[in-house]
């Protein structure tokens, strides 16, 4: 928390609203002395001040300071030692609040400003993501845009209903207004009932807009500084960025996995078994090309949930749970796809065929499509990143049917229960033990990438980013340079 208010007032609001949970010490100078102390709020404990005990006191106490402690740090260099671990800033100028969000930038923190005046402008430049909030109401709990239409739908009928009754009583308002303004227009030229029109309209927008009309938002300083605004002065809206950046981070990750996982796939079809003659009908890769398009279309549909959960996304690609589970799931689709089609070179006549040859139906190719297609549902299945930050597959209904389409899809052709619809792809009968084993194989290739995609995931979790390493290197930086 950052204010401008005493720091005792600031202790108190910001341990209602839970920025605070530890008991609060407060730096100011002792009584009597030239030293700093750290004083609880009701006085009954002092710390004495030590800029290289601040981390180890940060874990028992919350802390704050005041504007006057921080041109204090500023003077000794100790302003990356102690901001960083402290709760609550109060009595801080415009440019000490720059300062603060300067300072947890070069530590390694990730900020995130709310500000809502001209001494915000600053921070709000500084910070990663900056809010501007609003000077209106909130609107109450429960109460929903919905709401405040019907609400004005059920305004109208009543003032309806009234105008009906006054027009019966012989008042006439509308009428009464209708003939003053036809006489006060029969002296305007077309231009001035224009301009009349103009600043009527400008009036009621300054007013904040008629009946049934939503109130202008009125933009100041600190929204031309802020990539973010909030309509109300609340600070609400942060919770909604943070879910909606941690979907978008996850719906990235999973995207970079399913293409990894695709690319290496279609590079071992095309490139080794290319050389012994396998490769695609061209309905084949229809058909194949139009699940792709599905899953990934409604694979971006899923929302992110209303409550934030406290795991963490991986921050990047580049990590060991990234790379050991495009690898293990790699290994899984190459030895069923090798064995699936070592197991139906068996049954195949020995022949030469030649890879630049024209495409013509045998059981190789026809495993082949078959074991392709079911790699692809798994791949999109298995690293789906549902709960805890985005729906799950049971949830995002148009995913669940288009895999619950290509599963079907791949028992019939698989199951052979159609024969004009496997001629039409070109897919040739195959033996009833063959056709079982691809079955099985399937099913556990699933279950396998499966299982092995939920233990990397408990085994490497989401983590916050490291800091206070680099804030020792900060720290020790400018201590050499003061020195």
């Amino acid at each position: 928390m950052i204010t401008g208010d005493q720091a005792l007032t600031a202790c108190h609001v910001a341990q209602q609203v839970h920025i605070i949970s530890k008991p609060a010490l407060i730096l100011g100078r002792a009584k009597n002395k030239e030293v700093y102390a750290w004083v609880s709020p009701d006085e009954t404990e002092i710390v004495s001040y030590s800029e290289n005990e601040v981390g180890a006191l940060s874990e028992a106490y919350d802390l704050c300071i005041g504007g006057e402690c921080i041109e204090m740090l500023q003077q000794t260099s100790a302003v990356p030692k102690v901001v960083p671990y402290v709760k609550v800033f109060a009595r801080v100028a415009p440019e000490q609040k720059e300062l603060i969000l300067t300072t947890f930038k070069s530590v390694g923190r990730m900020t995130l400003m709310c500000g809502d005046g001209t001494n915000d402008v600053g921070a709000l430049k500084q910070a990663h993501v900056g809010v501007a909030l609003l000077n209106a109401m909130p609107p109450p709990k429960g109460e929903k845009s919905s709401d405040g239409s019907s609400k004005n739908d059920t305004a109208k009928p009543a003032k309806s209903k009234k105008l009906k009754a006054a027009a019966e009583n012989g008042e006439g308002p509308s009428k009464s207004k209708a003939t003053s303004s036809q006489a006060g227009n029969r002296h305007l030229t077309p231009a001035e009932m224009q301009r009349q029109k103009l600043k009527k309209l400008m009036d009621e927008l300054n007013e904040g807009g008629g009946d049934g009309q939503a109130p202008i938002v009125k933009l100041g300083d600190a929204s031309m500084a802020s990539p973010f605004t909030a309509k109300h002065a609340s600070v609400c809206p942060t919770t909604d960025i943070i879910r909606q950046g941690r979907s978008t981070l996850v719906t990235t990750l999973q995207m970079f996995k399913i293409l990894g996982l695709n690319c290496l796939a279609t590079a071992y079809v095309l490139s080794v078994m290319y050389l012994d003659g396998v490769k695609l009908g061209d309905v084949q890769a229809t058909i194949s090309g139009v699940f792709t398009a599905a899953f990934f279309l409604f694979i971006s549909h899923a929302r992110p949930l209303q409550t934030l959960s406290a795991e963490r996304p991986h921050p990047n690609i580049f990590c060991a749970y990234v790379f050991l589970s495009l690898l293990g799931q790699f290994a899984i689709h190459l030895l069923f796809l090798i064995s699936s089609v070592n197991e139906a070179s068996k049954y195949m006549p020995d022949e030469c065929i030649e890879p630049d040859s024209e495409f013509h139906p045998n059981l190789v190719n026809t495993v082949s499509y078959m074991v392709g297609l079911m790699l692809q549902v798994a791949t999109f299945a298995v690293n789906y990143m549902g709960h805890p930050f985005n729906q799950s597959i049971p949830e995002n209904k148009p995913f669940l049917y288009a895999l619950l389409a290509a599963v079907g899809f791949f028992t019939v052709i698989t199951s052979d229960l159609f024969r004009d619809l496997n001629d039409w792809l070109k897919l040739v009968p195959m033996p009833k033990g063959l056709r079982d084993k691809l079955l099985i194989w399937a099913f556990l290739t699933f279950l396998v990438c499966y299982a092995w995609e939920r233990l990397l995931r408990l085994a490497f979790p989401g983590k916050m980013p490291s800091w206070k390493q680099r804030q020792r290197r900060v720290a020790a930086s400018l201590e050499k340079k003061r020195n």
